[in-house]
């Protein structure tokens, strides 16, 4: 009675938003889980999952270089992890192009290089390990205003190219040969949508971890897909799943001690085996009334 008594009481604490880190926490995290939501929707329809596993590995060393440059600015950070994930997917292309590998090879083999390259920087850099778990694994309870407002200004970001180039993102993404046909700038709308999973990959840095952050970007869209047909909808329910995501990991992380980006993680799982769970049934109903 005691415990249950004492996490209520934690609870209250938490959605009070009676103090300063908890309120930077809450908003914070559920931006960028409503950010990843939204471009991992794309991520999920052109089975580019493991592409964005892999670009949350490549753009740790620039995130690094860009912090050795610039300090904490935002810019300098932003400006070297845009430079390695362009660079990373660059090389991907190219190696298949020129050997015998498949694209997967290439992918294992250039961002894991960059990853090692990354962590070699951190530890050099900050001179132990304290610093490398901070950026693998994410301290949400440990941000600020300003990773607020960054976060903040990815999601307006994202909102606003989702809303001007949505027609010929449904094409790029549907029907990528017909879309260069129509006339559709596929590299350049591809890039922009790099430059947009890699600025959300750099702000989910300091809450969430490069090595965590592609559940965000995978599990909320992988739950909407589950659940309808169409983009319009499976773009709002993932946006919502991230954000609630974002919210229940840190409930977790705050009642129970845990680590606040894996709370996060298990929470988007949840929420994707409810789904499932639903999908499953809806399955067994429709074959039984067929």
């Amino acid at each position: 009675m005691e415990d249950g008594a004492t996490w209520w009481l934690l609870g209250q604490d938490v959605l009070s938003l009676r103090y300063d880190f908890m309120r930077h926490s809450l908003v914070g995290t559920m931006l960028v889980g409503a950010a990843c939501g939204l471009l991992g929707c794309f991520i999920i329809l052109r089975r580019l999952a493991l592409f964005g596993d892999a670009l949350g590995h490549a753009v740790l060393p620039g995130v690094m270089l860009g912090y050795l440059w610039g300090g904490k600015a935002f810019f300098a950070i932003f400006s070297g992890a845009v430079v390695t994930g362009l660079l990373a997917a660059a090389l991907v292309a190219w190696i298949p192009r020129v050997t015998r590998h498949r694209p997967d090879t290439a992918i294992g083999v250039v961002f894991t290089g960059f990853f090692g390259a990354g962590v070699t920087l951190l530890s050099v850099y900050q001179m132990g390990s304290s610093g490398v778990t901070t950026f693998l694994f994410g301290r949400a309870l440990a941000i600020g205003p300003a990773e607020v407002g960054y976060a903040a200004g990815m999601l307006v970001a994202v909102i606003l190219f989702l809303v001007l180039a949505y027609r010929p993102l449904v094409w790029l993404t549907f029907d990528p040969v017909g879309a260069a046909v129509q006339g559709v700038p596929v590299l350049g709308l591809t890039a922009v949508l790099m430059v947009m999973l890699t600025g959300t990959v750099v702000v989910s840095l300091p809450m969430v971890g490069a090595v965590l952050v592609v559940a965000l970007l995978v599990i909320p869209g992988a739950t909407a897909y589950l659940l309808v047909n169409r983009l319009a909808p499976m773009l709002l329910i993932a946006a919502g799943v991230g954000a609630f995501s974002s919210l229940g990991g840190l409930l977790l992380s705050h009642l129970l001690g845990w680590a606040s980006g894996a709370a996060m993680v298990l929470a988007a799982t949840a929420c994707f085996v409810l789904a499932l769970g639903w999908h499953l049934a809806a399955q067994w109903g429709r074959r039984r009334h067929a």
